[in-house]
């Protein structure tokens, strides 16, 4: 892949093109890379359009809740079950339960337990009930939307928002596949893997890409924990 060293993106609404938001330590390069490999691993997630440019750095992704000049009906986890999400208690098995509520398909908990196990491989840990959301089309069918806001981030505590298996401070694989036995996902340890694969290319992904030294080091050693 070409060398990206800076990156400007824009979103696409009611058919203009707006550029949106400065961004903070090579966040844009840190999830694009991701998106890429993911979009091989069966993780849908929102789409981003990129356009390079060699002095500006910011970046957004396209929305999912329109189609051309149409909106579709969106709910975040927070306002769908009614959770506060700055004082939130929610589990990931309470998302898989809504998911599975709402799409009537065990395929909707292997969803919710692939976004889970990035963020807890990635060591994202602002993953509050507003980064979750659900999609209902003209035939009130509901599913999962596209993930977003996956990248490295920390908090101000140092915990998950959203716990794993009730645990938040140190979430690791024995806690997904918690979640993914109580479940019955089936294929939960094929998922884990999966997408604990992609997230040990770091060092892969920031070679090619714009991330400072300092942002390279910080992020390696919160991975390192897991």
């Amino acid at each position: 892949m070409e060398h990206i060293e800076k990156i400007i993106v824009y979103i696409e609404f009611d058919h203009e093109e707006i550029e949106v938001g400065e961004l903070v330590n090579n966040k844009n390069d840190i999830y694009f890379k991701y998106h890429l490999d993911f979009i091989k691993r069966g993780l849908e997630i929102s789409p981003i359009k990129l356009k390079l440019n060699n002095q500006l750095n910011k970046a957004s992704s396209i929305p999912f809740d329109r189609i051309e000049n149409k909106r579709i009906h969106m709910h975040s986890a927070a306002g769908i079950i009614h959770d506060n999400f700055r004082l939130s208690n929610i589990d990931y098995g309470h998302l898989m339960d809504c998911a599975f509520t709402l799409e009537k398909n065990v395929i909707a908990y292997e969803k919710i337990l692939r976004i889970a196990a990035f963020n807890v491989f990635a060591h994202n840990r602002d993953d509050h009930s507003k980064n979750f959301a659900f999609l209902m089309d003209s035939n009130g069918g509901w599913k999962v939307a596209p993930a977003y806001d996956l990248t490295y981030s920390t908090s101000s505590h140092g915990f998950h928002s959203t716990t794993v298996a009730g645990e938040s401070k140190n979430p690791s694989k024995k806690h997904l596949m918690e979640l993914g036995n109580y479940f019955k996902i089936r294929n939960a340890s094929k998922i884990i893997d999966e997408v604990q694969e992609v997230v040990n290319n770091w060092k892969m992904y920031s070679d090619q890409s714009d991330v400072s030294e300092e942002s390279k080091r910080r992020i390696e050693k919160a991975m390192l924990k897991k």
